[in-house]
């Protein structure tokens, strides 16, 4: 038994209760059948007289109970299977599909009007893990989605712009770690209207790339324009890594070229173009790179430099 299976045995008990009704050959039909019971094919078609769809119906209803005509689906989540099935893997949702990992540089969580103090002095960590669909209210002004695991864990030792050092940190999510980027992007489009989003990824194509697709996402934070050179220059800049992202730099060249980007950030895709490299947050934080905000699109108008 799967969704699947539940939602075809919902739509065949609702279908005229009191009348002979025939599907086409299925697979999930002929399941069905073989697993309940109930039902035969006849011709290259599935059968099912209106004593087949009620018992049928009682045995979902035993085995879940649940009722398939006022029912059309199973629940989302494990737990709220498990009040109905023994097999808690049934839902489509894995258990971390609402997952997000949460930290702030001065170790203070604001959300749905509480503060919540991480105690990273005594434990360290790389923030909070907590369910997206829980948190109703962000009592940050701002909002950072970063790329990389490893930033998370070291936002408070880093030298930020203003803007940055009370905001809320969001990892970005991954298929690893269990916070995921669904779950991200649902938060970000639900609470991040009126917050400044800003998106803290590598200075390569793809991290650029994630900035641009961030909902609501206003301001790239990244090494400072001074550093350029030096950085994509470095013995830790990649070139290999710029030149496996040829898909993501068409894309940025693109949207350059088509005047969608702010000056700044503009000018970062041209001179990555350029140096063909690229260089990673990883690599900034161990040699101390300077950061800074850049507005990533042009329509942005607000001056990033107030906030350095």
């Amino acid at each position: 038994m799967n969704r699947q299976i539940f939602k075809w045995i919902s739509v065949l008990v609702r279908s005229s209760p009191g009348e002979t009704v025939t599907r086409s050959r299925s697979e999930i039909g002929c399941f069905v059948i073989d697993r309940y019971q109930t039902g035969r094919i006849q011709n290259n078609r599935l059968i099912f007289t209106a004593q087949h769809k009620a018992a049928l119906r009682q045995q979902i209803i035993q085995e879940f109970n649940l009722d398939p005509f006022d029912t059309d689906q199973l629940p989302d989540t494990r737990l709220k299977v498990a009040k109905h099935h023994h097999n808690e893997k049934l839902p489509k949702n894995p258990v971390s599909y609402n997952h997000i990992l949460l930290n702030c540089p001065n170790q203070i969580l604001r959300l749905n009007q509480q503060t919540v103090q991480l105690q990273t002095e005594f434990i360290p960590n790389a923030g909070m893990m907590c369910l997206s669909s829980g948190i109703t209210q962000i009592d940050h002004n701002a909002i950072v989605v970063v790329e990389n695991l490893a930033l998370m864990q070291l936002c408070s030792t880093l030298t930020l712009p203003s803007l940055c050092q009370n905001a809320l940190w969001i990892y970005r999510g991954d298929h690893k770690t269990g916070a995921r980027i669904d779950a991200c992007h649902d938060l970000l489009n639900r609470l991040g209207t009126d917050k400044d989003v800003i998106v803290f990824s590598d200075m390569d194509p793809k991290g650029l790339e994630i900035a641009l697709t961030i909902p609501h996402a206003d301001y790239w934070l990244g090494p400072d324009s001074s550093a350029w050179d030096n950085c994509f220059k470095s013995k830790q800049a990649s070139r290999s890594g710029y030149d496996k992202q040829g898909i993501a730099m068409t894309s940025l060249l693109n949207k350059r070229d088509a005047g969608f980007l702010s000056e700044p950030f503009s000018e970062l895709v041209s001179r990555m173009e350029n140096e063909r490299s690229s260089y990673r947050q990883e690599h900034g934080y161990a040699h101390d790179v300077h950061l800074s905000l850049f507005p990533i699109k042009q329509e942005i108008s607000r001056n990033a430099d107030k906030f350095q």
